[in-house]
């Protein structure tokens, strides 16, 4: 897996690069937009950095502005807990996060930006059991915030790396504090 997203990201680098000299990296706001990426977060339960993924959609309204909105698959996790007097029952747990925010992004050069974004995120805890007798869901709502930087491989695809932070930290699982880094594709 991990030689396959280098294959793809050295293509992409290398066709960026093929085009560098002939294409004009100027924005040409308003624009739609789709990304994915990948990250670490850490577990509260295990103290483990966990692999993330992202995908995420948004719209330049113009050079500065704009919106977006994304889903992070935040990992899993399994435990033991005490059941009865003797008895431990496994759990598994996964986290996700919702988020939709107003996005701010100030250009460093032709090719290079920074951005932040400020808006609501919904996390979810899902806790089950193994046999699936039993499952539960915690969630909760709080302040999402991003800071991140992008730098154009063409006119219509970048690379970003940020830390955000999802709502409120939860009481189990992936803590909310994320880095991130992926592609962002323009059309």
């Amino acid at each position: 897996m991990k030689k396959t997203i280098f294959a793809v990201l050295a293509g992409v680098l290398a066709a960026g690069a093929a085009q560098a000299q002939t294409t004009s990296f100027a924005d040409t706001a308003p624009n739609a937009y789709v990304g994915i990426g990948t990250g670490m977060v850490k577990d509260s339960i295990t103290n483990d950095r966990k692999r993330t993924t992202k995908i995420f959609g948004g719209y330049d309204v113009d050079q500065n502005w704009g919106v977006e909105a994304g889903y992070s698959w935040l990992g899993s996790t399994g435990f033991y807990v005490q059941q009865g007097d003797h008895d431990l029952a496994y759990t598994r747990l996964k986290s996700s996060s919702f988020y939709a925010a107003a996005k701010y992004t100030m250009p460093l050069s032709e090719r290079s930006s920074v951005y932040g974004k400020l808006g609501l995120a919904h996390s979810e805890q899902k806790y089950s059991s193994p046999l699936g007798s039993w499952n539960f869901k915690e969630s909760n709502n709080g302040l999402y915030a991003a800071a991140g930087a992008q730098f154009k491989l063409t006119q219509k695809v970048s690379l970003y790396a940020e830390l955000e932070r999802n709502g409120e930290s939860p009481r189990n699982g992936a803590k909310n504090l994320v880095l991130n880094g992926g592609l962002k594709f323009g059309f």
